[in-house]
């Protein structure tokens, strides 16, 4: 902003330093290094890292568990819970240890008894211990098969647990970061369109801006063999390409470096010319940058503004110029009040406004070409009041 002063009807403006950069600007299409990662199996997907997190090589990013990963889980919850029950039960099984020792017990004393009886002739008592010695065996190897069988289910079950873990470990498929970058869950679907592996082969015929069509992969739980879970992009180095007029870029030049903004961003970016085709009144131009991209690795289309050159001076408003005898200038008020008028050379103008030359020296002095005669003036220097309206002052006049 110029400092701007009333004088009566005769406005001044302080000059001071200035910058107008003679800029070109179009639409870019953002070229990316991105690998999209697919799923090679159907099942339920897990998102291990957040949107916009840089990952480095071999990380856990994705883990996806197939179908028949839940029926798997389902029989092993059954199956635990049959445990727990068996378990409970080992109080039973101990019980069925002391009835096995005394039935062993029984028997021997009734195989005592019945030895006895027969001895002695009393047979009538043997055939008494003879029917109760095979009831109780009878009763032993039901004790016996109960305990066995419990111990086989125990140990059947805690198989077929094992089984049913290494199952469903197989039934896993984590997928790991290929390489380092930004994890996106974005896609727009010219992943493969505009990819930096074609780099070196793209023509001025391939800058089209398509339509892109987004796609939010946190939004789906569920993914089939083949489609996209994540990509991963490298954040070191991407490129613009783009298309302008060819008027004013004569000095553009591959292996050249430019600087361009972004949107409506006024920080100013390097970039390198890799490619430039220039054909009829188009310029066709791949640019390399190595900054910023982590601002713009989710964008595919930016507004871009090449800045051709840039112009620093004093910045005076373009309606203060005037042109006395054939030479351009503005009048300033000295010290003293006087009205003096001082020639000037015009670097660039903007809009309202223009950036001359601040001279050379103590006396700010220019050369301009008069008549095909190069010529040196005296020009303004910085911190002159310069009236705004220069064409209705006249040199001469003193205004306090």
């Amino acid at each position: 902003m110029i400092p701007v002063f009333s004088i009566g009807i005769h406005k001044t403006v302080i000059a001071e330093a200035g910058v107008i950069e003679d800029i070109v600007s179009s639409k870019g299409i953002v070229i990316k290094d991105e690998f999209v990662y697919k799923s090679e199996t159907q099942g339920t997907v897990s998102l291990l890292k957040q949107e916009g997190e840089k990952v480095a090589k071999g990380v856990q990013v994705a883990r996806i568990n197939r179908a028949e990963g839940s029926t798997y889980s389902n029989e092993l919850e059954e199956i635990n819970r049959q445990i727990e029950i068996l378990k409970k039960s080992s109080d039973n099984k101990e019980i069925l240890n002391e009835d096995k020792n005394k039935i062993h017990d029984n028997i021997a004393s009734i195989i005592d008894e019945l030895q006895n009886s027969i001895l002695s002739g009393n047979y009538s008592d043997a055939l008494i211990h003879r029917d109760t010695l095979l009831m109780t065996i009878d009763k032993q190897q039901l004790v016996a098969g109960q305990n066995s069988l419990m111990s086989n289910s125990l140990d059947n079950l805690l198989e077929r647990k094992n089984e049913i873990i290494k199952n469903m470990e197989s039934s896993k498929h984590v997928s790991y970061a290929p390489k380092s970058g930004i994890i996106s869950y974005q896609l727009d679907g010219l992943e493969d369109i505009f990819t930096i592996s074609k780099i070196n082969d793209y023509e001025s015929s391939d800058y089209r801006l398509i339509d892109v069509n987004k796609t939010d992969l946190t939004e789906k739980n569920i993914v089939n063999f083949g489609e996209p879970v994540y990509k991963i992009i490298d954040n070191f180095t991407w490129y613009i390409m783009t298309e302008v007029d060819s008027k004013g870029m004569d000095k553009l030049e591959e292996g050249k470096t430019i600087y361009i903004k972004i949107n409506d961003d006024e920080r100013k970016i390097i970039s390198r010319v890799v490619r430039l085709v220039k054909e009829n009144d188009k310029c066709f131009i791949i640019l390399k940058l190595t900054e910023y991209f982590h601002e713009y690795y989710n964008e595919r289309y930016l507004d871009i503004h090449i800045v051709k050159n840039t112009y620093e001076g004093l910045i005076i408003p373009s309606k203060s110029i005037i042109e006395k005898d054939g030479i351009k200038g503005v009048y300033i008020k000295d010290i003293s009040g006087i009205v003096k008028f001082r020639p000037i050379k015009i670097l660039a103008s903007h809009n309202e406004h223009t950036i001359v030359s601040k001279g050379a020296g103590l006396n700010s002095v220019i050369e301009l070409e008069i008549n095909g005669e190069v010529q040196k003036f005296n020009t303004m220097q910085m911190y002159d009041e310069v009236f705004v309206n220069g064409s209705k002052i006249k040199e001469g006049l003193i205004i306090d």
